[in-house]
């Protein structure tokens, strides 16, 4: 039974580190609903909610920053950005992962399932601007003051829900601070790395990591980072921008499903 389990987790890990590096997401949106419900579908036993939102803080930072190194490669990452957000991120997240806690796993669950669909909407409707931004290839200018609220903001959430927000990383950074997607998914993937590590410090701090079953799901996450960083670069935009808005909103019905049935 412990093989099965393994196994499920690696490829899982696999999963979610391919959709990191293909559209920035870090693999939480994907991992944390992974790690909840396949287990369990396969008879394997379910992990608790905080075991998952653990395991899941360290596979986005191992993911993240694999994707940053080859999206890196392709000039795709706006490092100014990613330190005026980044920066902001890491104060807040490190604060939210020692309160996660002190929260219950239902609360945890709905405030994932708050910024999954508030990611959805981002995609689902975006400023004619935004839109637009979608084609281009070099990054504009932003609004430092603003980057640093969003950071912060988006840093407590992330750090109670134990990963370093990136789904919503890339609807943010093109609906408020206008980047072309190509670079929002580099510079998100930048940014998670430094978010991530704040929210892992503090799940080590407050004991809550799984170490085995951790490492078995990252080794799986590093793989399939790699492999989607690259595919990224040759993929369309507007199928990058497709696999990105459906699987934040799948994942947005999902956790919106559980909770108003369960």
């Amino acid at each position: 039974m412990e093989y099965e389990l393994y196994t499920v987790l690696f490829l899982s890990g696999l999963l979610g580190g391919l959709l990191s590096g293909l559209v920035g997401i870090g693999g939480g949106i994907i991992m944390f609903p992974l790690l909840l419900y396949v287990p369990p579908a396969f008879g394997l036993g379910a992990l608790s909610i905080k075991a998952a939102a653990s395991i899941t803080s360290v596979q986005s930072l191992f993911g993240a920053l694999t994707g940053t190194i080859a999206h890196h490669r392709h000039r795709r990452v706006y490092w100014p950005l990613a330190r005026d957000f980044g920066g902001a991120m890491t104060a807040t997240s490190l604060l939210g992962s020692i309160a996660s806690s002190f929260i219950s796993g239902h609360w945890i669950l709905v405030l994932f399932a708050v910024m999954a669909v508030i990611a959805a909407l981002l995609m689902l409707f975006p400023r004619p601007e935004v839109a637009q931004a979608m084609h281009e290839e070099t990054a504009p200018h932003y609004s430092r003051p603003r980057a640093w609220m969003l950071g912060a903001l988006i840093g407590v959430c992330a750090g109670v829900i134990g990963q370093g927000g990136g789904f919503l990383f890339v609807p943010v950074l093109m609906a408020f601070l206008g980047m072309p997607l190509r670079i929002a998914i580099g510079t998100a993937l930048a940014v998670g790395v430094a978010s991530s590590v704040a929210v892992v410090l503090g799940r080590i701090g407050t004991a809550q990591i799984p170490w085995l079953l951790t490492a078995i799901t990252v080794s799986g996450g590093i793989i399939g980072a790699q492999t989607g960083s690259e595919l990224s670069q040759r993929i369309p935009r507007r199928l990058l921008r497709g696999i990105l808005a459906a699987a934040v909103i799948a994942t947005a019905v999902k956790m919106l499903y559980d909770l108003l049935v369960g």
